[in-house]
């Protein structure tokens, strides 16, 4: 498994709003592995800071040497440094370690208004870390202390902005702008200027926004996305975190770092797309494997009181690779206890096992995961409901749907019905094997055809590179479906099954 990883340098805040407590929570949400180089310690709350004292520059350099010489990082931000002996020992650390991706929040005054950066700190700030920045991230009173004049009007911003990119940030992002019931994120890639614009959120808590800002960014940028995205998705995120804040203690409390989780509301597209983000290629699913494999689909009429674990065992024993549970009447807890007993017979053969639509069912009873149709949850939905390591099948009748699977994170296809078949409605008519094949060549994930196949029929479809073939009622309706499953596997180990 591929975990990124990001770095966070900055002061510890002992009220957990801002500084490295904000980013390791940021860096969790943003589905990236979380360590962290403490510059100073503030004793502060939702009040101010009381408080605060620096580490030595020595014991920086060696927490640096300790995180960089053992677990490393794909993307580093610094946030409060304190002063110039230890903005030195960082710059130098950086340099000898070569990281891909430095973030420099600039903080110098808190929320609140309390120095964080002494007056030379800035200057060395400006003239030993700047170059080596990626991006940089300061607030308007940042940006002004950094260029040297106040920032007041928009003509202002883009000659500020200009300045912080000659001095060597490659991409300039000037953040908190409030204008016209608007939250303004002024962007400058040395290219172009950009308006990052949201609605203003009228919320008191926005203590460490700065902090959970940059630390976003430099979880995106660990995780491999291109800048302007990288600046895109934070905003998305910091935004979420003001829309479904709390309060915490007395005063200017933080913005809520776990909103894409609690309270998770999958129908706000910032909140869906932060959580599937944060689990898109992190992980270790299954695979479709054994190919070309046989999945069969237990459920409905054909299996009136039969035993649901058994029929699986049969399945399995007989070479099924993938076991699909679809039963859409019933008591969710006997739903949950059936699925269970099928998981753990299909586990003990080696084959997977797959819920129709209920993503509850399927995380309640441990299985690899789920198959929707076009009706019900969207993969992004199922993904954030389910996390990175289960698969999601998706049904397609048409390349628009297969397509549009792919886009949305599918793990594998279910195309058809191939044939005309009476297991199911259809909403369309069979599609034959051209249609499969024309998906087959334009998708790059696995296609398992379903609908009116049966041993007889399915050398055209393994020939149009099907992936595999989806079963109901040859098998399940038939009077020895042993018998049944051993002709399918006989064709399917003809065209290579196993390789």
């Amino acid at each position: 498994m591929i975990v990124r990883k990001a770095l966070t340098i900055a002061g510890s805040d002992s009220g957990g709003g801002a500084g490295i407590q904000a980013d390791l929570k940021t860096f969790a949400a943003m589905g990236v592995y979380g360590s962290s180089v403490i510059t100073a310690i503030t004793a502060q709350n939702t009040l101010g800071v009381l408080k605060s004292a620096g580490i030595s520059a020595t014991l920086v350099g060696e927490q640096l040497d300790a995180v960089l010489s053992d677990i490393g990082a794909d993307a580093i931000k610094t946030g409060m440094l304190y002063d110039d002996d230890i903005i030195e020992v960082i710059t130098n650390r950086l340099n000898f370690y070569q990281i891909p991706s430095l973030v420099v929040d600039p903080v110098m005054i808190s929320t609140s208004g309390d120095t964080l950066l002494n007056y030379s700190g800035v200057n060395t700030l400006r003239e030993m870390l700047l170059p080596m920045a990626d991006f940089i991230t300061p607030n308007i009173d940042e940006a002004s202390a950094l260029c040297g004049f106040n920032i007041e009007k928009e003509r202002d911003l883009n000659k500020a902005a200009r300045e912080l990119h000659h001095l060597g940030a490659d991409f300039v992002i000037i953040t908190g702008i409030q204008r016209d019931k608007q939250s303004i994120d002024f962007c400058y890639d040395g290219y172009e200027f950009r308006e990052l614009k949201v609605p203003f959120i009228d919320t008191l808590n926005t203590h460490g926004t700065g902090c959970s800002f940059s630390a976003a960014l430099t979880a995106c940028m660990a995780r491999g996305a291109s800048p302007w995205s990288a600046v895109t998705m934070a905003k998305q995120y910091v935004t979420s975190g003001l829309r479904y804040t709390y309060q915490v203690g007395k005063g200017r409390g933080p913005l809520n770092h776990m909103a894409s989780f609690f309270p998770g509301n999958l129908g706000d597209m910032n909140i869906l797309e932060t959580r599937t983000d944060a689990f898109r290629d992190w992980g270790n699913k299954p695979e479709l494997n054994h190919l070309p494999l046989l999945n069969v689909i237990i459920g409905g009429p054909l299996c009136n009181g039969k035993d649901y674990a058994e029929l699986a065992r049969l399945a399995v024993k007989n070479g099924v690779r993938l076991i699909q549970f679809r039963e859409k009447e019933g008591d969710t807890r006997e739903l949950v206890e059936t699925a269970r007993k099928m998981c753990s017979v299909c586990h003990e053969y080696g084959a997977l096992f797959v819920v129709n639509d209920r993503v509850d069912v399927a995380v309640a009873s441990g299985a690899d995961g789920v198959h929707i149709g076009q009706d019900d949850l969207t993969p992004q939905m199922a993904r954030a409901l389910l996390g990175p390591e289960k698969i999601i099948g998706v049904s397609a009748v048409n390349m628009a749907e297969a397509e549009a699977a792919v886009e949305a994170g599918a793990d594998y296809l279910g195309v058809g019905p191939v044939y005309p078949t009476v297991s199911k409605e259809c909403r369309v008519d069979a599609c034959g094997s051209g249609l499969l094949a024309e998906i087959v060549a334009r998708v790059n994930i696995p296609v398992v055809a379903i609908g009116g196949i049966t041993p007889e029929n399915t050398l055209p479809i393994l020939k149009a590179g099907a992936s595999g073939v989806a079963v109901i009622s040859s098998i399940l309706g038939a009077p020895d479906p042993a018998q049944v499953l051993r002709q399918f596997m006989t064709v399917l180990t003809q065209f290579g099954y196993g390789s």
